[in-house]
C-alpha cells in the first residue's frame, strides 16, 4: 500500500507526495500527464533502494488525472 498526498496539478505536470506502507519516510515524484513518465523522483528512504512503490504511484497518478477533480489525498492498494 502507499499514501498519495499534497496531489497538485501545474500545467502538463502532476505531482504528489508519498508514503509506503504507513511509514513516516515520504517520497516526491513528478508525472507528465500527456505521457504518463515520471519527470521528477525523490524516493523515500522506505524503499530502502527496491524502487518497488514509485511504480503504483505512477500507475495510480495516471489514473487520477483525468478525474473533472483532483483528490488531495488518495491510497493505491495491491495484492
Amino acid at each position: 500500500m502507499v499514501r498519495l498526498f499534497n496531489i497538485l496539478l501545474k500545467g502538463n505536470a502532476v505531482s504528489c507526495d508519498y508514503t509506503p506502507e504507513n511509514s513516516e519516510q515520504a517520497g516526491h515524484v513528478v508525472m507528465d500527464i500527456n505521457t504518463k513518465e515520471l519527470t521528477e523522483v525523490s524516493y523515500s528512504e522506505y524503499e530502502y533502494g527496491k524502487k518497488l512503490y514509485v511504480s503504483h504511484v505512477r500507475k495510480k497518478l495516471a489514473e487520477i488525472v483525468n478525474m473533472t477533480e483532483l483528490p488531495k489525498e488518495t491510497v493505491a492498494i495491491w495484492y
